[in-house]
């Protein structure tokens, strides 16, 4: 739970238990998130991060306990979520929609007037980076592309609270970058921002705190600088998993190990690499973009964030549970 204070609340979750049987995915939660605050819920996969967000939203039943957003009781769920936009996991939208056609779905669905919705798409599309490809077909979009049309979708009623489930999940550097750039805009909009993600890097850089949980118990909560400053986090790198679909060359491997911030190399496989890294997000597109001047093509490049596993191990053998 958060440090006390006389901020007013956008959610207000205390005693949240979610049980599927015999198993529990969240166990007895307190997490508070202000107005105005962007809060980074960190876990890795299978903490109830997922749970936790679809409690708050309605999209699952809590067992117990009590969730108020902006005040009102979360099983008011009509009310509650006049005010909250949302992405849920993976975003589906309808690859034969443009995203104009798109927001002009969504904005019937919330009855919004029909002029307004036209007024609202361009100003939303144009946040998220997406306008000039208004009139083309969602299903032509890359994975980063799409995700930007789905947050657009749920800015377009205007809300207050803003609810992202791993917005940056699977995305190549160049699509993370794009979602990292427009969640910092709306950060500076003055929204409170929830996003669950297990990449400690993405929470560091842009949340102003972080809850983290473990088999849906809160770990630690408070604001960002002060708990990564308090717990001396002193290896700051994240691992990285580089995959391509050519196989990898000396050449290559000589000319990453050159690249800012890339330590402790290894060949994984005749396709695949991993290696520590430090730096920028635009530094890590650099690499993306070395696979594709080597001609390799890169298949993925996944962050495991090794920041996280380290804290974790740090707090769980030491039994910290701050609240």
């Amino acid at each position: 739970m958060t440090e006390e204070s006389d901020a007013p609340l956008a959610i207000d979750i205390k005693g949240l238990t979610k049980s599927y049987g015999s198993f529990t995915a969240v166990d007895n939660l307190d997490m508070q998130v202000g107005k105005g605050e962007f809060m980074g819920l960190l876990g890795p996969n299978g903490a109830g991060k997922s749970t936790t967000l679809k409690s708050i939203t309605g999209l699952v039943r809590p067992t117990s306990g009590t969730i108020l957003v902006n005040g009102i009781d979360a099983r008011n769920h009509r009310k509650a979520m006049t005010h909250v936009g949302c992405v849920i996991e993976t975003p589906e939208c309808y690859h034969n929609f443009t995203p104009g056609e798109m927001l002009d779905y969504v904005g019937k669905i919330h009855g919004i007037p029909r002029k307004e919705i036209g007024i609202r798409a361009r100003d939303v599309l144009e946040e998220v980076r997406m306008w000039e490809w208004r009139d083309k077909h969602i299903g032509q979009f890359s994975k980063g592309m799409r995700q930007r049309v789905a947050i657009a979708a749920a800015l377009l009623p205007n809300p207050e609270i803003i609810i992202l489930d791993e917005p940056t999940s699977g995305l190549d550097p160049r699509g993370m970058i794009e979602v990292r750039e427009t969640l910092r805009s709306l950060k500076d909009r003055g929204l409170t921002l929830l996003i669950s993600t297990h990449i400690l890097k993405e929470v560091s850089e842009m949340c102003t705190s972080m809850t983290m949980i473990n088999r849906g118990r809160c770990v630690i909560s408070g604001d960002v600088n002060t708990l990564i400053h308090n717990m001396a986090v002193s290896d700051r790198s994240i691992t990285i998993d580089l995959r391509t679909i050519a196989n990898i060359t000396p050449v290559f491997v000589s000319d990453l190990k050159a690249m800012p911030g890339v330590s402790n190399l290894e060949r994984t496989g005749d396709r695949s690499v991993r290696f520590a890294f430090i730096g920028s997000d635009e530094q890590q597109a650099d690499i993306a973009d070395l696979v594709a001047a080597h001609k390799l093509r890169l298949l993925s490049m996944n962050e495991t964030g090794a920041d996280l596993e380290k804290l974790y191990m740090r707090l769980t053998e030491n039994e910290v549970n701050v609240k």
